[in-house]
């Protein structure tokens, strides 16, 4: 890809140029549709849900066809299979799949579900069970990786960069996601409109992005390992 090759694309603030320019496009579109179509919302009209997807398979056909990068040693196969897993639990979130495991809750992710009496015990061990599963593979991720991804972020390499990038937007779109709530519940009043339908279009525009950012950064180390070659 020659777009790979580009200066811009292996530089450390890629992602976050991305993320902005991203942002953008989002809100321009989400105000004009607004604009044409009087209430708008951007959760139930679909739209981003299946942009959503499409980024997802998307970038899981750059993780596949990045896998030879990885094969090189059994430590990279761990580590790279590790994290095909936790992209295939980020489709399975968002696509609901925290509310398969109760029958009479929402969603395992939240301590009311493990407090609660009415949730069966045996679907609080499942639930426990796969999430704990879930946590390990990330850290172990995390703990086997941290090293190089601190000496990539001294160094300003683009890869470490990016991922940083991901994990901390990643965050400030679960904040965005639980502020509107939280601040209803603190406070007794809801925001105004037209904030919660910034912050809805920030939150579900900021969440379809996770899966280009994933993808860019295997492009950037694929990059770094040809330019390692050369």
């Amino acid at each position: 890809m020659r777009f790979m090759e580009r200066k811009r694309f292996n530089t450390p603030v890629f992602g976050v140029q991305f993320i902005l320019v991203a942002m953008a496009l989002y809100f321009v579109l989400s105000y004009i549709a607004r604009a044409i179509f009087g209430v708008f919302d951007i959760e139930h009209v679909g739209a981003t849900e299946i942009l959503t997807y499409l980024f997802y398979g998307f970038g899981g056909g750059i993780i596949f066809c990045c896998a030879k990068d990885y094969m090189s040693d059994e430590s990279k196969i761990k580590t790279y299979s590790a994290i095909v897993f936790l992209y295939i639990i980020m489709i399975f979130r968002d696509m609901g799949a925290q509310g398969w495991l109760t029958t009479h809750d929402t969603v395992v992710t939240k301590i009311r579900f493990f407090t609660s009496p009415t949730n069966p015990l045996y679907e609080k061990i499942i639930a426990g069970a796969i999430m704990l599963f879930i946590v390990l593979v990330f850290l172990y991720v995390l703990i086997k990786n941290i090293k190089t991804l601190t000496k990539g972020i001294i160094n300003f390499e683009p890869v470490s960069w990016t991922s940083v990038t991901m994990f901390i937007w990643m965050i400030i779109t679960q904040i965005v996601d639980r502020f509107p709530a939280e601040y209803c519940k603190a406070t007794g009043v809801e925001l105004a409109e037209p904030i919660r339908f910034a912050m809805k279009i920030l939150e579900e525009g900021g969440e379809s992005l996770l899966p280009l950012l994933i993808a860019i950064a295997f492009l950037q180390y694929r990059n770094a390992l040809k330019n390692k070659e050369n």
